[in-house]
């Protein structure tokens, strides 16, 4: 269960940042696609891995960073930009692969995804270092707080003098960073770079960083929630697929339970600002 819930918890680090900016990123998933694929073609090219890593993390933190300021150059929703963004990632990746797996990886992408430190799976190790790095960042650091702000109210925290568009790039690029290092991971875990790879993730991501306590309208959120979220959305799998439930339904599943998680997001918000205004 920890090993499927590995690639989830890592992106859903930086995805917890984000979603508490009050923003979204629907190409996530295309994006980590686009970055296995790369690192797939740098490993055919016969280059050292701590290339192969530093090249992905850059591609990582400038998709990331690209994303963030185009919705702040010219206002546009975040959720219009990453999803013009997701299809312009996937032509990328296609083109780049010609729609083939990329095989004969390197051996560090490989241990990223299969070896072992000691009697622990180096995967696991590398998901809670990123959890603990991700709380600290999240709920000890200024940064944290200015995430916290932008998300609650972006006019008050221009005015208390926190650059909001800043913020917004940065948390993009702690996303672009986790997304890359989960490209590396998840290649490395099947042993080859792969067109599908990760595509669909963004929607469980979204369910898990939810359902852990970080509200879609942002201003508030917790990494380690998001952790437990992720082990939520990870043990319903785990249950579907025991009970040898269709793929097709488990898709329907996620759909409802995505759905529930922002209704009830929402109604949870309405309660507390009553409360608040009663008190």
């Amino acid at each position: 269960l920890i090993r499927q819930i590995i690639a989830n918890a890592i992106i859903g680090v930086g995805y917890t940042l984000l979603l508490a900016s009050a923003s979204v990123d629907l190409s996530a998933g295309f994006m980590m696609c686009m970055i296995g694929i790369i690192a797939g073609l740098l490993s055919q090219m016969g280059l050292p891995f701590i290339v192969i890593l530093v090249v992905s993390v850059v591609v990582g933190t400038l998709c990331g960073a690209w994303n963030a300021f185009i919705a702040n150059k010219f206002g546009l929703p975040p959720f219009l930009v990453t999803l013009a963004m997701q299809q312009i990632f996937k032509g990328a990746l296609m083109l780049m692969s010609n729609g083939s797996p990329i095989g004969n990886l390197n051996e560090g992408i490989i241990f990223m995804g299969q070896g072992y430190i000691g009697p622990i799976p180096f995967p696991v190790l590398l998901m809670v270092v990123f959890i603990i790095v991700g709380a600290v960042i999240f709920s000890r650091t200024q940064f944290g707080r200015d995430v916290i702000a932008v998300g609650g109210n972006p006019e008050a925290a221009r005015v208390s003098g926190i650059n909001v568009a800043a913020t917004r790039i940065k948390v993009s690029v702690v996303l672009g960073i986790s997304i890359a290092i989960t490209a590396l991971v998840s290649c490395g875990r099947v042993g080859s770079a792969q067109t599908t790879l990760g595509a669909d993730t963004v929607m469980d991501i979204i369910a898990a960083v939810v359902i852990g306590g970080t509200p879609m309208g942002g201003g508030s959120g917790t990494v380690v929630g998001t952790m437990f979220g992720c082990l939520a959305i990870g043990l319903i799998s785990n249950g579907l697929n025991l009970l040898r439930v269709s793929s097709f339904w488990q898709m329907v599943a996620k759909g409802v339970i995505i759905l529930v998680a922002v209704i009830l997001d929402v109604y949870s918000e309405r309660i507390y600002d009553r409360m608040r205004n009663k008190g």
